[in-house]
């Protein structure tokens, strides 16, 4: 049945990076307030959306604020829990009424021993949201809402193994709901750029195609060309949407930093996108002068294609294509378990055996120093606790977190694997 709030045949979708972080984002509250009211209370018709994904949100507060005073105008709204220490940070605002959701949680999300990190324990996740038919024969649309593990830096900081694991899980997914008859799109702030590995399996292993580059075909500006553009330039012709110097929380980045990592990734089989734009480029007014977040939104219209009207499916990659990706997945897991992990198991096991050698030498140790000054075994005491306790800890991530992600590693290899073989013996038959 087609939603009573939804008045076109086309749907308004917008994808936001709040920069919800408790303690760590400045003014927090204030912002989150500004969006949601922005979202409540649109100026005009162009700043009215129909599907609204949110990515970090992270504090109860702020999505009950934004549950409160958008409920009006999206009477139909999500958010995801599951997570150690707070949720996923991802919500859905719709004006189509939603028939079912679920939360698939990434098996390989960072190292439980980067706590400042942060990505493990939240548990970042793919928030899967189906929607009723939002009008009459119009394919049901399965939105994929992410935010996948962030680069922290260079080499091994840079978790690529991680990211392209996860896109490897979007890809399965994604491939499953368009058998399943959904109209897909996958949305958020992937932390991917244009030309990356996890681009590369979301496009030719998921079938999806980029909307922004639909819309602008011959136009389009490659990443390494958008320095040369200013800054409002590489909003307007690159839809970037990080590290824009327009940006006030990124105005000190260099031009050679400003991407596109926000995306709206649609199944061209079944979904002609129509327009699209970064959104959300203004500032607060004083006294804070600052932009909504740290990332710009990202804004497409989409006319979804009537039920089996898609019937002919568009092949947008060879066989050859898929092989390639394939074999880059394989070499960077397989770069990873033969360095990364080794490396990990190794000192962390090391450093647990080398502190219950310690401990207990410590033990012996404070029998005779407290003999010579009863002080010292205070002291003794504390400092065998402080070892006893970092080895125990390495000790369990180097048998329980090591482990596990090795693990979790070898099941993506065996999958790539079993794909590949099927591309090699059925790839004339293989259809997108």
């Amino acid at each position: 049945m087609a939603s009573e709030h939804v008045k076109r045949e086309s749907i308004r979708l917008l994808t936001f990076n709040t920069w919800g972080l408790k303690l760590v984002s400045k003014f927090r509250k204030q912002r989150l307030r500004a969006i949601a009211d922005k979202l409540a209370e649109p100026q005009d018709e162009n700043d009215d959306y129909d599907i609204v994904a949110l990515q970090e949100v992270w504090c109860e507060e702020d999505w009950e604020y934004l549950d409160q005073v958008c409920r009006k105008r999206y009477p139909f709204r999500r958010f995801f829990k599951a997570g150690i220490i707070s949720g996923p940070g991802l919500c859905v605002l719709s004006k189509v009424p939603i028939s079912e959701t679920f939360l698939y949680r990434f098996p390989i999300n960072g190292r439980p021993s980067a706590f400042f990190r942060g990505d493990w324990f939240v548990g970042k996740s793919i928030a899967v949201t189906m929607f009723q038919q939002h009008h009459p024969g119009a394919l049901p649309i399965a939105l994929l809402n992410s935010h996948m593990h962030a680069p922290y830096g260079h080499g091994d900081a840079s978790y690529s193994t991680h990211r392209a694991c996860q896109a490897w899980d979007f890809a399965k997914i994604v491939r499953m709901l368009k058998k399943a008859g959904f109209a897909v799109i996958q949305v958020g702030d992937l932390n991917s750029k244009p030309e990356s590995l996890p681009y590369k399996i979301f496009t030719i292993e998921g079938g999806l195609s980029d909307s922004w580059n639909v819309l602008h075909g011959e136009k389009i500006i490659p990443t390494q060309q958008l320095e040369r553009l200013s800054p409002e330039e590489q909003v307007l012709h690159g839809g970037v949407t990080c590290n824009s110097r327009l940006n006030t929380w990124r105005k000190e980045r260099p031009m050679t930093d400003a991407c596109r990592l926000d995306y709206a990734l649609i199944d061209p089989n079944c979904i002609i996108p129509l327009d699209a734009k970064v959104k959300f480029t203004e500032t607060l007014p004083p006294p804070l002068r600052c932009s909504l977040s740290d990332h710009f939104a990202y804004f497409v219209e989409l006319k979804v294609r009537p039920r089996g009207s898609q019937s002919d499916k568009l092949e947008l990659h060879s066989a050859a294509h898929r092989e390639a990706v394939y074999k880059e997945l394989l070499s960077e897991v397989n770069h990873y378990r033969t360095h990364t992990i080794p490396f990990q198991a190794g000192w962390r096991k090391l450093h647990f055996i080398l502190s219950i050698l310690i401990v207990i030498g410590m033990h012996v140790a404070i029998v005779f120093v407290s003999n010579v000054a009863g002080w010292s075994s205070v002291l003794f005491l504390f400092a065998t606790s402080v070892i006893l306790v970092t080895g125990l800890l390495n000790g369990l991530i180097w048998a329980l977190g090591v482990r596990s992600e090795s693990r979790a590693l070898q099941e993506v290899t065996l999958e790539v694997k079993d794909a590949y073989v099927y591309l090699k013996d059925h790839a004339h038959n293989d259809q997108y």
